[in-house]
């Protein structure tokens, strides 16, 4: 066995790891049945499913906040699941060594406070879209 086994076995388990955290999908459903959401990892929707029916059921108003609380219940059930296969990897014990010394190692970065701006002056500026 050589010194750096450990190193190799510890990167196939991180491979593994990122792998099965690439495949997590959240699902949810609204309580009315109208919205239905998957989610990745990240919280990024991958599948959003709204009803023909859902804008007259309840208004504008209650489906934006069905799809807000249907996304937001998603992206719960995959980061509880995401985190749970990440827990296999922070638990070895070589991991914990290693952010036991980063941590010990680690400053605190400060930055400058932003600028004022507009509220979204920077995505109209793109020229994606142009206000009315």
């Amino acid at each position: 066995m050589t010194t750096n086994a450990p190193f190799a076995d510890l990167a196939a388990k991180a491979r593994r790891v990122h792998d099965a955290v690439t495949l997590v999908r959240g699902r949810a459903r609204s309580a009315d049945g109208h919205v239905t959401i998957e989610v990745d990892a990240a919280g990024h929707i991958t599948a959003l499913t709204i009803t023909d029916s859902a804008l007259s059921a309840n208004g504008a108003a209650a489906l934006a906040a069905a799809v807000t609380d249907t996304h937001r219940e998603a992206c719960a059930e995959a980061a509880h699941e995401a985190q749970a296969l990440r827990d296999e990897l922070t638990s070895d014990p070589l991991v914990s060594k290693v952010i036991g010394e980063l941590g010990a190692e680690a400053t605190t970065v400060t930055r400058p406070p932003a600028e004022p701006a507009h509220e979204d002056e920077d995505y109209y500026r793109s020229g994606f879209l142009h206000r009315a």
